[in-house]
């Protein structure tokens, strides 16, 4: 019994390192690095992960044990231990892949992914070669059964090596705080709107104010569509990225990396002069974010936020999860089958009334526009943040979904300007847009040659306010002034009246700019002259950094 489980010994550190690897060392430092952008939290994210590494753990095994039972029987051993090194090999070409050649992965912003790059097509082609050639070289050199313990230990010095990383994960970040309060956003009161005042603002994300204006003065339909707005088309962001604009916009406040995200964001939603302005008037609030940081109870007074149950729909978190391990762990030349853009696991939260809610154009163009509207006596808020420009450009002209690799950023503007379009025409048609007031903005512009995202859409409508035409302003605004102007706007002015304060000439504008997932290091900017000039942002030379 003793020896039969020694030649068994291989097989269950085997197992166990995969299993290790897989479902329970890259979880946690994805979720490590990327805490605020995910919905759950460590204790939340353990339970399936660790349900998922005992499945492939005693699968293994069992694989294992059947492959060892028949090659007993059939007196040939040898087919035992090519097993093992079959799958050694396998696990060891994924190591490498994930820990070694992971720099060279592209960002997972949503974006269509090119992994046609040489160098890591090559590295990867390399590594393949390489760990091959060893261990044939081993079998080679020594008895196959030795060869095996000789692998074994190899396998035994990676889980080594994770664990003492893991360890490190541990104490050098803060994966294990509990989040309190897991608010996200439901559909519950999407089509609902007050026949008595309503406050929408509409968010398009990553809509350049320039590039849009073309489209809107294409048509002349497009035109009457923002007939009794304001357009301001001097408008500077905060930021260059949705996770920093969103708490700014409503708050005012810059984020400079003095603290944990988290908690700033949580104080800049708390404090919100909107929001609380809000409710002192008896609004009810509703709050349509697929990522928001707002780990406040004061969250959940808004009537279509939930705090979600910690716990996931198994199957979908799986799927995700394992589209994001096939990304990493594959060699490059397979890595386009994991069909990975970005990381949803948004979809794994578990609801029992509402739905959660998702911020895709073709949706809501297509299945949410096309509902009657809900009309109610209570006065309503909506912060509604839709997918705009962002990458992929999987939306054409007409609001469908294509082919990502055939669509382009000018198709989803026009997209955008028929979603718009369509949104104001259903509250016309329903007699609720007179007295709407409402910001139609994007968190930040799009990069462009002369542009660095620094300068997004702004049109505003007042309740009650109409023109002849659209109003074209001077004003020279930042997104730090927002935050004023929307109590300004709630208190009954209309789109001429705020902003008194702001110059149409020669203001300097703050901007902090960071590159995508490097929060850690953001510059500041200043900004002399029109907003759409990049060339007009001049570093400071003051940086803030984690």
């Amino acid at each position: 019994m003793k020896k039969e489980i020694k030649k068994f010994l291989p097989a269950i550190i085997l197992a166990f390192a995969m299993a290790f690897m897989t479902f329970i060392f890259e979880p946690i430092t994805m979720y490590a690095n990327n805490t605020n952008d995910f919905w759950f939290d460590f204790y939340t994210l353990i339970r399936p992960t660790g349900l998922f590494f005992l499945i492939l753990f005693a699968g293994m095994m069992g694989g294992f044990l059947v492959v060892y039972l028949i090659a007993k029987k059939l007196k040939k051993e040898k087919l035992y231990y090519l097993s093992l090194l079959i799958v050694s090999y396998g696990f060891i070409v994924f190591y490498i892949h994930s820990n070694y050649l992971a720099g060279f992965l592209p960002s997972l912003d949503g974006e269509t992914i090119d992994y046609s790059g040489f160098l890591p097509n090559f590295l990867s082609i390399l590594v393949l070669v390489l760990c091959l050639v060893g261990i044939i070289i081993l079998v080679k050199k020594v008895r196959l059964e030795k060869g095996v313990k000789i692998v074994s230990y190899v396998n035994l010095a990676i889980v080594a090596m994770l664990g003492v990383s893991l360890l490190s994960t541990f104490l050098t970040t803060p994966v294990l705080e509990a989040k309190e309060i897991l608010a996200s956003s439901t559909v519950k009161n999407l089509n609902t709107a007050s026949t008595n005042e309503n406050f929408f603002i509409f968010l398009v994300d990553a809509v350049d104010s320039t590039h849009f204006n073309k489209v809107v003065q294409s048509d002349e339909e497009y035109q009457k569509t923002f007939r009794d707005f304001s357009y301001f088309p001097d408008t500077v962001s905060g930021y260059a990225f949705t996770r920093d604009s969103v708490p700014f916009i409503f708050s005012g406040k810059w984020y400079e990396n003095e603290k944990p995200f988290a908690e700033y964001s949580t104080e800049a939603f708390d404090n919100s002069p909107l929001f609380n302005k809000l409710a002192e008037k008896n609004f009810n609030r509703n709050i349509y974010n697929v990522d928001f940081v707002w780990r406040s109870r004061k969250a959940l007074e808004f009537d279509n936020v939930d705090s979600i149950e910690k716990n996931v729909k198994l199957g979908t978190f799986f799927k995700q999860e394992l589209k994001y391990l096939m990304f990493k762990f594959f060699p490059y030349p397979l890595k386009r089958f994991s069909s990975i853009q970005s990381m949803n696991f948004n979809w794994a939260q578990r609801r029992d009334e509402y739905d959660s809610y998702g911020w895709g154009d073709v949706y809501y163009y297509n299945t949410t526009l096309e509902q009657p509207v809900e009309k109610t006596n209570e006065k309503m808020f909506k912060y509604i943040h839709l997918e705009g420009g962002h990458v992929p450009y999987d939306v054409d002209e007409d609001v469908q979904l294509i082919p990502d690799e055939s669509g382009t950023y000018p198709e989803k503007l026009v997209a955008t300007m028929k979603i718009i379009k369509k949104y104001l025409e259903r509250l016309k048609a329903n007699g609720v847009y007179d007295n709407s007031t409402i910001v139609i903005l994007a968190d930040h512009g799009f990069w462009f040659e002369g542009t660095n995202r620094q300068n997004p859409i702004l049109y505003i409508k007042g309740k009650g306010e109409t023109h002849s035409e659209m109003i074209e302003s001077k004003k020279q605004i930042s997104y730090e002034d927002l935050a004023e102007a929307f109590v300004e706007l709630l208190d009954g002015k209309n789109s001429e009246e705020i902003f008194k304060e702001v110059p149409e000439d020669g203001r300097v504008r703050r901007y902090i700019y960071n590159g995508f997932n490097h929060e850690e290091h953001m510059v500041e900017y200043e900004l002399k002259g029109e907003a759409w000039d990049a060339t007009a942002l001049v570093e400071t030379g003051r940086e803030f950094n984690l």
